[in-house]
């Protein structure tokens, strides 16, 4: 059997080739703009997609609000670690003036229980 036989089932050879469009080759048709992608649907019903490079201009406005983001995250977790310092200070004190507050609430207790 031949190496390109029409009539293998096997054959891994695309169908239809791929239609390359060189950039400005055509007119402003309706369809999708983005950032770095274009889709056209033509008139014939194809859909031609165009990715295109960003341009150095992009590449800083990205970085940028990249940087931006990095910030406000670091912002929000530095007041929620300076938020938990006082917290941890009141537990603490809680903590160390639990044992007296006991003592005293029993010696009201005992002192009011003598009126009964």
């Amino acid at each position: 059997m031949p190496l390109n036989d029409p009539s293998d089932p096997y054959d891994n050879r695309p169908r239809v080739e791929p239609e390359i469009i060189p950039p400005r080759a055509q007119s402003r048709q309706r369809g999708f703009d983005s950032l770095f992608l274009r889709v056209e649907e033509g008139d014939d019903g194809i859909k031609r997609i165009q990715f295109k490079r960003p341009g150095p201009f992009t590449i800083v406005l990205m970085l940028l609000a990249a940087g931006v983001a990095v910030a406000l995250s670091f912002v929000v977790l530095s007041a929620l670690v300076l938020l938990c310092i006082p917290l941890v200070i009141v537990g603490i004190a809680f903590a160390m003036f639990s044992g007296s507050a006991q003592n005293t609430w029993q010696r009201i207790q005992g002192w009011f229980g003598r009126f009964r």
